[in-house]
């Protein structure tokens, strides 16, 4: 029989690393959301529920540090292995809302703020419904196969199924459902992708414009970042499949016998410990915190500038200041999409023809300006526009805006 403390120490010391990670996340995005000027970069769904999902998994860090570092029975044994069921079952099923939430908008075009609060009603419903009965039944407490802090029964049949019917079946079904929702999302883009250039190339000739439902072209614009909230389930996907088996491994074999079963006993121990490090530098690393910090950094150093020098912020900067929130909604990863109008670097690539020195009045009229390589890019656009016999898009640049604005907080 091995000695399993060594193991023990170790998902105690990646937990508590884990949680203290996950606090200093937690009290970055509260300082930028303190900030007047930097809080709408933090305005969208998805990172309002891995906010959540972050503190949640801060609470997963401490209750996995407690159970690692227990050596007996006792009512706080069993009472951490609840509290980090709870929180880890919580998690998960926040996770998944994050693409599913994704598939909702993109795909059927859903609002993503009015479902967000069954989202977190949901999550927190089916977690305490897989909870509490296990705990009720005395199911949590010393693990007489791992000697620690874990599930009780020794019965190799009773335990499995516990594990299984309360856990490991759960984690399994919500870590498909995020590949099979973020498949849908990817191949859903790519499909209109295909298909847009395919209608720009059939309409160029005759100024045919085809529309296309609203989330799916601001969706475009905002594959970057799709793309990046398609991490959070992927990376939950990955750390609980994994950990599924390597939590299994002790109860199919009874036990730890040989240094194979060990080593997997210690890589279970890393996985469940090291799974609040994962999620903390994920969220630290997300685009809307990392220009929200940036904006909070310009602002107090304007501030302070100003208050040195004795005048209102506004005036210290060589820009305007923004003072409203929606302005600053704008710049958070925004960039709008005109699928049927070239870009600026295809018409510098248009061929230029040079004005003749003299052309009679009665030949002039007649005549197709082309644009000229010395006018600027938005004066060639428009240009190009007018003469492909194109709609002006500047009255409805405004909406546009609104549109994608009201898109970014949705995703």
């Amino acid at each position: 029989m091995f000695s399993t403390r060594t193991s023990d120490l170790l998902w105690a010391i990646t937990s508590a690393v884990g949680a203290s990670f996950c606090l200093i996340v937690l009290l970055v995005v509260a300082a930028v959301w303190w900030n007047p000027e930097s809080r709408p970069h933090l305005d969208r769904v998805s990172f309002r529920i891995v906010t959540v999902a972050l503190f949640v998994n801060m609470l997963f860090g401490i209750s996995s540090t407690v159970g690692g570092i227990l050596t007996e029975d006792s009512f706080l044994c069993g009472f951490s292995i609840f509290v980090l069921q709870l929180t880890l079952q919580f998690s998960s099923f926040l996770l998944f809302c994050i693409v599913l939430n994704l598939q909702l908008v993109v795909l059927y075009g859903l609002d993503g703020q009015k479902l967000e609060r069954y989202y977190f009603i949901g999550s927190f419903l089916m977690s305490i419904i897989l909870v509490i009965p296990p705990y009720a039944a005395g199911q949590y407490g010393w693990d007489p196969l791992e000697q620690v802090c874990w599930y009780t029964n020794d019965d190799p049949h009773q335990r499995i199924a516990w594990q299984i019917g309360t856990q490991m079946a759960w984690t399994a079904m919500l870590a498909f459902g995020e590949i099979a929702a973020s498949v849908s999302v990817t191949i859903f883009m790519l499909k209109h992708r295909i298909r847009t250039r395919q209608i720009f190339v059939s309409t160029s000739g005759n100024g045919t414009v085809s529309s296309s439902p609203p989330q799916v072209v601001h969706a475009n614009n905002y594959k970057r970042i799709i793309i990046r909230i398609a991490l959070y389930p992927l990376a939950s996907c990955f750390v609980n499949v994994l950990s599924i088996f390597t939590a299994l491994h002790s109860t199919l074999t009874d036990g730890i016998h040989d240094q194979e079963d060990y080593n997997i006993l210690l890589l279970s121990d890393f996985l469940y410990g090291g799974r609040a490090i994962v999620y903390a530098l994920l969220a630290a690393s997300d685009p809307a915190l990392v220009r929200g910090i940036q904006t909070l950094y310009h602002s107090l150093r304007g501030s302070h500038k100003a208050h040195s020098i004795g005048k209102p912020s506004s005036n210290t900067s060589g820009s305007p200041t923004r003072s409203s929130s929606q302005s600053l909604v704008v710049q958070v990863e925004l960039s709008t999409i005109r699928d049927y109008l070239p870009s600026e670097a295809s018409i510098d690539d248009l061929p230029s023809r040079p004005e003749p020195s003299f052309v009679p009045p009665s030949q002039k009229e007649g005549m197709i300006d082309v644009p000229r390589k010395s006018a600027s890019a938005s004066q060639l656009r428009n240009e190009y526009r007018n003469s492909r016999c194109l709609p002006s898009t500047e009255p409805m640049d405004e909406e546009i805006l609104r549109q994608e604005q009201a898109f970014h907080r949705q995703i």
